[in-house]
């Protein structure tokens, strides 16, 4: 979860010197200073990301996070190293917190910058920025990284996603621009072609047209994808959009 609040009113005065750093935990782990690409060992990247997750922690409990099966001394000791090395190559990364440690606040997160958006869609919010930070990530949270803490995150924001699509493109139906309420329902049917709700909205895009036969058609397909994948049948909710159109009740 995260620790701390992304739209902090911090921000650096104009005598700061610092390099502006990015860190990009969705698709990819990537650290850029001033646009250029930061290298960081594999070790010392879960260091960072599970700061960036999590907020400030105190150090037992990161030590137990990251070196689960080390006794104590041993983890402390490998804490500190990792820390060496990384003010050794970025200085000034954390932010001073006593036995806690913190990233610095201005360090731009992309997780982060994500969860803001998808929270503000769906609370109302459908700025542009929001719809292209929840249309356009790059990918899921740190792929492959197989931490207990990374695999619980990763699944938190695939959910924050599929209702934040899911909210999108019913606010966009509600406007009248089917095209673009389709494209939306359709990435998160793509994202979990098992979950019923995605494909519910797509029915009521095309209803909403009029398209009945296309209505119809991706009812049929998901009834068999259903069928096929879990021996069950759709909703009587789904079913019902379509009877008085069709007679498709009782299928």
């Amino acid at each position: 979860m995260l620790g701390w609040d992304a739209g902090t009113d911090w921000a650096p005065s104009a005598e700061d010197e610092r390099p502006r750093l990015r860190l990009q935990l969705l698709g990819t782990f990537m650290l850029v200073r001033d646009g250029g690409r930061v290298a960081v060992p594999a070790r010392t990247q879960r260091l960072l990301a599970f700061l960036a997750l999590n907020g400030p922690t105190p150090r037992p409990v990161i030590m137990g996070a990251l070196w689960p099966n080390l006794g104590e001394q041993h983890a402390r000791g490998c804490l500190r190293t990792m820390m060496w090395r990384l003010n050794r190559d970025e200085p000034r990364l954390f932010g001073p917190a006593g036995d806690t440690l913190v990233l610095r606040p201005d360090i731009a997160v992309d997780t982060h910058a994500f969860t803001d958006s998808a929270r503000g869609l769906l609370q109302g919010s459908f700025s542009a920025a929001a719809k292209c930070a929840v249309l356009g990530i790059p990918g899921d949270l740190l792929p492959g990284w197989c931490d207990d803490w990374v695999i619980f995150e990763r699944e938190r924001l695939r959910q924050l996603r599929l209702h934040a699509l899911d909210a999108l493109a019913s606010r966009v139906a509600a406007d009248g621009r089917y095209a673009d309420a389709l494209e939306t329902a359709i990435e998160s049917a793509r994202l979990e072609p098992l979950r019923e709700s995605a494909h519910r909205t797509i029915i009521a895009i095309h209803l909403a047209e009029n398209n009945v036969a296309e209505a119809l058609r991706h009812y049929e397909l998901f009834r068999e994808l259903l069928g096929t994948e879990l021996g069950i049948k759709p909703s009587p909710e789904l079913t019902g959009m379509l009877s008085a159109a069709v007679p498709v009740a009782g299928r």
